[in-house]
């Protein structure tokens, strides 16, 4: 008789965790099933809709019957689009050749450490920070190594911690800029910093910047990829999720150095083969139309951000950095004794506000919850008296 057991899964697979978004937006639904009235602050997607134009690209092209196999890079007229973008708004020069079209930008990254990283090398990733950086690390066989950001210190970025944390196992810094979730963004003295330790302990540089039309100071955030030095050990990575309200249609790309272009294509090819000609398709209208989408939605945000900060930072016991881009505002909720992260967002919920909790983006996150303003103003204020009335609960 075979003794064997039945095999059971994977130490790489029980290694990766669940996205704490989407099981608060789960959990809310749940809910919503149930009559309850819930605002959905939880998640980094928009209230809104994926402009028509890019939606009629799609449906047209589908109607053109390009629905086969694809390259596994892309198609040549999305890569074309992407470049010319990734050339007027970081004013660099990259090629087509360069760009890989992915599967959201989470695939990018995912294909990139993938490509990268060996049993034991090291990743340091931003805390409070995007978990799947962490999460595709360990999958990986790799380490993440924490570079802390404080709410007590605006979040920022201190140099002389980086360059502690890094040692001969180090292979990558990642970096995401504008933040989630803290709304910070990179000044040109920290890029510099950071692109100078890159290159002293010769490192790859992941720099998401997903978020990068979300700014609310006036200028286009700065790219490491621009610096000196730097495009040939950067892999800059974005997408059409946030800036054209399409998260369902998994589009993002990265602009990979020559030497990985080979290998990051032969694992998407034995991951996924291609992506779908007439989502791609789309992506080109979303890259070669009208902007204006794009204009209205950062100055809809920035009246959203306006409007929660300012009620946040007018209730008793709770407060709030103001961010300077992206879609999310952390709330320091330290002075009300004895409630963690994960009971604050549990009764607000029971409210009918569903946020994140921190502990589920930082190691030091207890004291902090995520609020995204994806939702329009009034729900936005509505959820305001929500969370004024919890408070007051909490600390009655």
């Amino acid at each position: 008789m075979n003794a064997k057991q039945f095999s059971t899964f994977s130490k790489r697979s029980l290694r990766v965790t669940g996205q704490g978004a989407i099981h608060a937006l789960l959990q809310a639904r749940e809910l919503e099933k149930q009559g309850v009235d819930i605002i959905h602050l939880e998640a980094g997607e928009l209230d809104l809709d994926t402009p028509s134009h890019i939606v009629e690209a799609a449906i047209n092209s589908l109607h053109k019957g390009h629905t086969r196999y694809t390259s596994t890079q892309g198609t040549l007229q999305l890569r074309e689009s992407i470049s010319d973008y990734i050339n007027t708004t970081r004013m660099t020069q990259t090629s087509p050749n360069n760009v890989v079209v992915t599967p959201g930008v989470k695939g990018a990254i995912f294909f990139a450490i993938m490509a990268l990283v060996n049993l034991g090398d090291e990743v340091i990733v931003p805390d409070p920070g995007f978990p799947s950086y962490s999460a595709i690390t360990k999958f990986a066989g790799g380490k993440p190594v924490l570079w802390h950001q404080y709410m007590d210190q605006d979040y920022t970025y201190d140099i002389d911690q980086l360059s502690s944390i890094i040692n001969d196992k180090t292979k990558i810094i990642v970096l995401n800029n504008p933040n989630n979730p803290t709304g910070t963004i990179m000044s040109t003295k920290i890029l510099e910093s950071i692109a100078e330790l890159a290159i002293k302990h010769n490192l790859w540089v992941i720099s998401d910047e997903i978020y990068s039309q979300l700014y609310f100071n006036g200028s286009f955030p700065r790219s490491i990829f621009t610096l000196p030095g730097m495009a040939e050990r950067t892999i800059l990575m974005d997408g059409f999720s946030k800036t054209y309200a399409m998260t369902g249609w998994r589009l993002g790309y990265g602009i990979y150095p020559d030497n990985m272009i080979d290998n990051v294509c032969s694992i998407m090819l034995n991951d996924h083969s291609c992506l779908p000609e007439f989502i791609q398709d789309a992506g080109t209208a979303a890259l070669q139309g009208p902007q204006t989408c794009v204009s209205l939605l950062r100055d809809e945000l920035t009246a959203r951000r306006d409007l929660v900060v300012d009620a946040i930072n007018n209730m008793p016991y709770i407060s709030c950095f103001k961010p300077e881009g992206a879609l999310y505002v952390m709330i320091d909720i330290s002075q009300i004794t004895g409630v963690s992260s994960q009971d604050f967002a549990g009764k607000l919920l029971m409210e009918g506000v569903s946020m994140l909790p921190g502990s589920m983006l930082s190691k030091h996150g207890q004291n902090e919850v995520r609020l995204a303003f994806v939702a329009n103003q009034n729900r936005i204020s509505t959820a305001m008296e929500r969370l004024d009335s919890t408070v007051a609960q909490m600390t009655s």
